[in-house]
């Protein structure tokens, strides 16, 4: 290639790129504008969409924090209504058993026309919530028009309230008494007490159902037997320091038999004893060997249910005749008659229990107007109108069902006088206020259900008088000995 054809090359070179220049032209402003404005616009839709994610979270955040807060409110307006319904209960309660007697007067005729003689005191509490059951539960009470002819409806101040209220009732002396008798002291209490809680665990029976439970080690890997039990209840309030044996052949207590906190001081934990009464059902836990199995058996069989209780500590140590489970008046029978069939043979305790509880099922009404009654039922006697002969008369005098006559000497009559009742001055009540969907056999029930529950137990003991310096008498809704909230 000649220098000339080179130099020609890049002249048509030069020209190529001069023809470029000429033909270039600069970016019109409008579209510099434009692509400022697409990317303007690109920042001010992130901005929005974190202001609104922001937003959304402070709304979220607003709305739970009112949610919570009218769920409290709500909470709280539920919990006040079911407590002073349940006040309200407890109130309304005492104020019925405070009225038993112009009540009694006002069915005595027709008591009297049924079984010839006088109404011993009504359990009037055992009704309360039946009676009650208007201003506790007006839905339930208005649906019963029918059965009990009573239309409520033109009532004032009734059907107004979304709370109701559940009431369980009973006299404490139903109960067996394992605390201090108050109408005995000495060896006579223990021995009161040993004889009715070895004759509950079924101590007198040749071959007992409950004979397993005191055969087996507890959790501090302890045997105890029926009679450890029965002494370790009465050593927790006897205000001695010696362990107290109770021997049922001689049917006689020995409070010299060594130190009673020698077994407490083996346990884990351990502790002294008390040597005071009880003062609530659930110090009974402390006791050797009263573990979750006597507990279910013979304290608490039905949680739900106090009147299930067999046991009590604020009794006097003598059982109702009329309100006493039928397993509660045979053990306290069976702690005065040891040696006779009743209390020696399981097939006719089980008569006895079964016998009781029908008559009662079939007439709820107080069948024994005092303690002679019981004696003669006992004994196979009676007058018209008592229940030994109103049984024959429906089943016949040799019917099997019929638990055989026993022997009542002169001397355990003296016993049985001190041991029953036909009366009750302390009374259980329990008292539920529910709000909301509590209706556990309402399959279609949804919502909360708000409940509280007292539990108290009230003195209506008419010689009661309060403590020094204080001055008065018993008023006439009793006064509280014990109080619980769940």
């Amino acid at each position: 290639m000649t220098p000339q054809a080179h130099g020609s090359s890049i002249l048509g070179l030069g020209g190529s790129m001069d023809s470029r220049a000429r033909d270039w032209r600069p970016p019109h402003p409008h579209s510099i504008r434009r692509g400022a404005g697409a990317r303007e616009k690109g920042i001010a839709l992130v901005l929005a969409i974190i202001a609104i994610m922001i937003l959304a979270v402070v709304l979220s955040d607003m709305h739970e924090n009112t949610g919570t807060s009218y769920a409290l409110a709500s909470t709280q307006r539920d919990r006040l209504q079911a407590e002073y319904m349940a006040k309200s209960g407890l109130n309304l309660t005492r104020m019925l058993i405070g009225n038993e007697q112009p009540i009694r007067q006002a069915v005595a005729p027709f008591y009297q026309a049924v079984l010839q003689r006088p109404p011993p005191q009504l359990p009037i509490w055992s009704y309360a919530n039946d009676i009650l059951a208007p201003f506790c539960n007006y839905e339930a009470a208005q649906g019963n028009i029918e059965l009990t002819g009573v239309d409520f409806s033109a009532a004032t101040g009734l059907g107004e309230n979304p709370a109701s209220c559940e009431i369980i009732a009973f006299a404490e002396n139903s109960k067996l008494n394992v605390n201090n008798p108050l109408h005995m002291g000495g060896d006579r209490g223990r021995l009161n007490v040993a004889q009715q809680v070895f004759a509950m665990t079924g101590g007198y029976q040749a071959s007992s159902p409950y004979d397993p439970l005191f055969e087996r080690r507890d959790a501090d890997n302890q045997i105890t037997t029926r009679l450890d039990i029965v002494g370790a209840l009465i050593d927790w309030w006897d205000y001695d320091t010696q362990r107290t044996v109770f021997d049922p052949g001689a049917n006689s207590v020995d409070s010299n038999s060594g130190a009673e906190d020698d077994v407490y001081a083996q346990f884990r934990d351990p502790y002294q004893v008390k040597n005071a009464p009880f003062d609530t059902l659930e110090e009974l836990r402390y006791i050797r060997g009263v573990g979750d199995d006597f507990w279910a058996t013979f304290v608490e069989p039905d949680p739900d249910d106090p009147r299930s209780r067999r046991i009590t500590v604020y009794g006097s140590g003598k059982v109702h005749l009329n309100e006493a489970e039928p397993a509660v008046l045979l053990a306290r029978t069976c702690a005065i008659l040891v040696d006779q069939p009743l209390c020696t043979n399981p097939a006719e305790a089980a008569k006895f229990i079964q016998i009781i509880g029908t008559a009662r099922s079939l007439a709820p009404i107080p069948w024994f107007g005092n303690i002679p009654d019981y004696i003669q039922f006992l004994r196979g006697q009676g007058d018209s109108g008592e229940l030994r002969p109103m049984l024959e008369s429906v089943l016949g005098a040799d019917n099997a069902l019929l638990p055989a006559p026993v022997t009542v000497s002169p001397e355990a009559e003296r016993f049985f006088h001190q041991g029953f009742v036909t009366g009750a001055a302390i009374i259980f009540i329990q008292s539920t206020g529910r709000v909301g969907a509590c209706d556990e056999t309402d399959e279609d029930a949804v919502g909360r259900c708000t409940s509280i529950r007292f539990r108290s137990v009230v003195n209506f003991d008419p010689p009661w008088t309060p403590p020094p310096p204080n001055a008065g008498s018993m008023p006439r809704m009793g006064v509280f000995h014990h109080f619980r909230i769940d």
